[in-house]
C-alpha cells in the first residue's frame, strides 16, 4: 500500500490528516481501567508462526484458530489467556489459508490458495484425519492470489472471494488453469480464470462465478439479511479502499477479470479490457457502498456484524471491518436510500494497545469478547498474533448512527449531548470530494470542498441533531469532523464520521 506521500492531497485533505495524525480523533481522555473496551494479549504456542488467516468458534464453545502456514489450532477461552491450552486440530501445515467456517467440532472448512478444504476428525481424537477438497481455484503461481473465505449463503452454500495476481510476483510456466496472455498485462491481473472473482460453491452444484471485477478482496461476510458484502484494497483501479454490497453478474470495477466473463468476449475472444476506454469501464462497474477515507483505512480485511444483542455495547446490528495496515478497527452504518445500501464510516478502535495487520475477526459465544487475529503483509509491517477486546461495560459516548436527509445529516448518539455543545455549524466542520475512477494506483481525493451545516437543531433529548446544509449531490463523500461535543463531561469518544452519498434521500 501507499504512503500518504505517493500522490498529491488538497489543501483540505491534507489539514485533515495532520488532524488524524493527532490524538483528536482517538478514544477519549478515561483513564483506561474505566474505559468501555479493553485488548487484551492471547499468547500463542512456542513454535507456531501467529499469521491468523481465519478465527471461528466451535458448537462446544472452542476457539478454532486458522494459521496461515502451520494448520488448525483450538483452545478453550479463559479469563487468563495464558492458561489457555492449546491442541492441534490439523497435524498438517496448510497451503496460505485465509479463511474458515466451523460446521462442528469434528468438521471445519478452511480455504486454503489453492482450494476449500473439508478437515473432519472422523474418530473424535481431536486431530483431524481426514483432509477433502471440495473445490480447486485456479492458480497462476504468484504470491498474491490468496482468498477470503467461505461464507455462508443461508441455504447451503458458501461464497468465497478471490485475490488477482500482482505484478511484483512471477506466473509458472505451467498454470493451474487456461493461461491468458490478454489478462497477464497490468499491474494486478488475473492471467488464469476466475481470479478477481467472487465464487459460489455448493456441495450439489460445485464451483461456479458470481461476480467480478475485484483487486484484492481480502474481506468477505454475508449479513443478517443475507446481503453479501466485500472490501477491497486500494491500488490500480482502486482511488481509496472500498466497501461492496454485491450482486449476482455485477462488475465491479476491477477490469482484468473481465476476460473470464463469457457475455465480455463472446463477440471478441481476444478482447482486452485494459484497452477499453475508462468512460466505458465507468459506466459498467457498480459503486462502493462506503469509501473508506484513504489514511483512516490503509487494508481493509474481514468485515464482521455485530450481531450480539447489546451484549458487546450499542452498536448491535451494525459492521466492524478489521484493517490489516493500521492498529484499527472501523464500525459501518448502513442504511437502504432509494434501493441502495450506502452508509457512513467510523473508528470502533484505534491504537491503545491493538497492533497492526488485523485480518480476522469473530465473537465470542457469550458476545462480549471479540478475537481478532493479525497477520503480518508487507506493507503492515511486522505485526501479527491473537488479541481480543473486552467489553467491560460502562457509558460509551459514539455516533450511533448517520442518516441521510433530503438536505442534510441527522446524526444520533449513545447519549445525550450536553446541552451548550454542538450548538453552531463550527462544531460540524465537513469536506465534501470523491474519488475518480481512473487506471492509477491509488488517488487524490477530487473537486474537494469545504462546507458547514447552514442550520444545527437538537431534538428534545439532545440525542438527535439535524444538520442541514446549503447544497447537497450524489456521487459525493461527506465527512464530518465533530468538535467539543460532551455527554456528561464525557467527551465524543471518535469524532470523524465519513458517508458515501450514492443515491440522495427523496
Amino acid at each position: 500500500m501507499k504512503n500518504f506521500s505517493s500522490f498529491p492531497l488538497s489543501a483540505a485533505t491534507s489539514l485533515w490528516l495532520s488532524a488524524f495524525a493527532s490524538s483528536s480523533f482517538s478514544q477519549g481522555p478515561a483513564p483506561k481501567e474505566n474505559r468501555p473496551y479493553q485488548v487484551q494479549e492471547i499468547p500463542m504456542p512456542k513454535g507456531i508462526a501467529p499469521e491468523i488467516g481465519g478465527l471461528g468458534f466451535t458448537p462446544s464453545g472452542k476457539l478454532v484458530v486458522v494459521t496461515r502456514r502451520t494448520g488448525v489450532l483450538m483452545a478453550t477461552p479463559k479469563a487468563t489467556p495464558a492458561e489457555m491450552q492449546w491442541t492441534r486440530f490439523s497435524d498438517q501445515s496448510l497451503h496460505n489459508s485465509n479463511g474458515l467456517f466451523v460446521i462442528s467440532d469434528r468438521e471445519i472448512l478452511v480455504s486454503q490458495m489453492p482450494e476449500l478444504t473439508r478437515l473432519i476428525d472422523h474418530d473424535g481424537d481431536g486431530i483431524a484425519d481426514e483432509y477433502r477438497t471440495e473445490a480447486s481455484f485456479n492458480l497462476s503461481g504468484a504470491y498474491h492470489e490468496v482468498t477470503a473465505g467461505p461464507v455462508p449463503d443461508g441455504a447451503g452454500g458458501f461464497f468465497i472471494a478471490l485475490n488477482t495476481a500482482s505484478h511484483s510476483g512471477f506466473t509458472l510456466e505451467h498454470t493451474r488453469g487456461t493461461f491468458s496472455p490478454v489478462s497477464r498485462r497490468g499491474r494486478n491481473f488475473a492471467s488464469v480464470p476466475y481470479r478477481g472473482w467472487v465464487m459460489h460453491w455448493n456441495p450439489k452444484t460445485g464451483l461456479t462465478p458470481w461476480a467480478k471485477g475485484f483487486r484484492s478482496p481480502n474481506g468477505i461476510q454475508t449479513g443478517p439479511d443475507g446481503a453479501l458484502w466485500v472490501t477491497d484494497n486500494q491500488g490500480d483501479f482502486r482511488t481509496t479502499n472500498p466497501l461492496y454490497h454485491v450482486r449476482k453478474g455485477l462488475f465491479y470495477g476491477h477490469p482484468s477479470s473481465l476476460v473470464w466473463d463469457p457475455e465480455y468476449v463472446k463477440n471478441q475472444p481476444d478482447r482486452d479490457p485494459l484497452k477499453q476506454p475508462m468512460e466505458e469501464l465507468d459506466a459498467m462497474r457498480t459503486p462502493a457502498a462506503v469509501l473508506f477515507p484513504y489514511g483512516f483505512s490503509r487494508s481493509p480485511a474481514e468485515p464482521l456484524f455485530d450481531l450480539t444483542g447489546g451484549k458487546f455495547g450499542p452498536f448491535t446490528g451494525q459492521m466492524l471491518v478489521a484493517d490489516a495496515a493500521a492498529p484499527r478497527i472501523i464500525r459501518v452504518m448502513l442504511e437502504n436510500v432509494d434501493d441502495t445500501l450506502q452508509g457512513a464510516c467510523v473508528d470502533f478502535y484505534s491504537n491503545d494497545g491493538l497492533r497492526n495487520g488485523s485480518n480476522r475477526m469473530t465473537f465470542s459465544p457469550d458476545g462480549t469478547e471479540l478475537y481478532v487475529g493479525q497477520t503480518m503483509r508487507e506493507w503492515a509491517g511486522p505485526m501479527e498474533g491473537l488479541q481480543r477486546i473486552q467489553f467491560k461495560g460502562g457509558p460509551v459516548f459514539e455516533v450511533l448512527h448517520m442518516h441521510l436527509l433530503k438536505d442534510g445529516f441527522e446524526l444520533e448518539f449513545t447519549a445525550p449531548v450536553d446541552p451548550g455543545t454542538g450548538e453552531k455549524p463550527e462544531a460540524f466542520e465537513t469536506d465534501t470530494y470523491w474519488y475518480k475512477y481512473s487506471s492509477n494506483y491509488g488517488g487524490p481525493e477530487t473537486a474537494p470542498r469545504h462546507t458547514r451545516p447552514a442550520q444545527v437543531q437538537w431534538s428534545q433529548d439532545r440525542r438527535k441533531v439535524q444538520l442541514t446544509y446549503p447544497h447537497m449531490e450524489p456521487q459525493r463523500v461527506m465527512r464530518v469532523v465533530l468538535s467539543g461535543l460532551k455527554s456528561e463531561t464525557q467527551p465524543l469518544g471518535h469524532t470523524m464520521v465519513a458517508y458515501t452519498i450514492n443515491k440522495l434521500a427523496k
